[in-house]
């Protein structure tokens, strides 16, 4: 299991014994560029082996739903899991969507979290179009029922509106 799964397994479980939950409603996570050095090693592999059968690993793990599926697996949360992955935006459309969920009263609480790695040889290459890739684990539980909450959080959700 590579580091960023790693980190996003620990926050995951690190949130979720802060709010007192077991297991969450529902799995929402956001990424920019997902498990981008499993993708990158993957095509390393698929570079090295020049037509040769590999093994699926690299491939299977370098998915942007890896995480969430990966948490859901690890905490046996059946529940709603889904990934969003709008490089900018993703951690505003995970956040709506576990609104969204707990508003309609379709879950009761929801693990969110925004999970990204640096992997030098993908951030040289978008550094030279203005984009920073950058390594984060956030995680945090909204809940229907505001009993210990931080904050109370409501639409639209700026990124200037976040503290972390």
């Amino acid at each position: 299991m590579g580091r960023l799964l790693k980190r996003a397994i620990w926050t995951s479980k690190e949130a979720l014994r802060q709010a007192g939950i077991e297991t969450p409603g529902a799995i929402i996570t956001a990424t920019d560029f997902g498990c981008v050095t499993n993708s990158v090693d993957f095509l390393k592999a698929v570079l090295a082996l020049d037509d040769a059968p590999m093994r699926p690993i690299h491939f299977m793990q370098s998915t942007h739903n890896t995480i969430s599926s990966v948490i859901g697996v690890y905490l046996n949360c059946h529940g709603y899991n889904t990934t969003y992955s709008h490089r900018g935006s993703s951690l505003e459309s995970a956040l709506l969507d576990a609104w969204m969920q707990i508003r309609t009263g379709e879950i009761e609480t929801a693990l969110v979290g925004w999970f990204d790695e640096e992997e030098p040889l993908y951030a040289e290459s978008l550094r030279s179009f203005g984009i920073t890739l950058e390594d984060r684990a956030v995680a945090m539980v909204l809940s229907a029922n505001g009993t210990g909450a931080i904050r109370e959080i409501t639409p639209p959700f700026n990124s200037g509106d976040y503290v972390f």
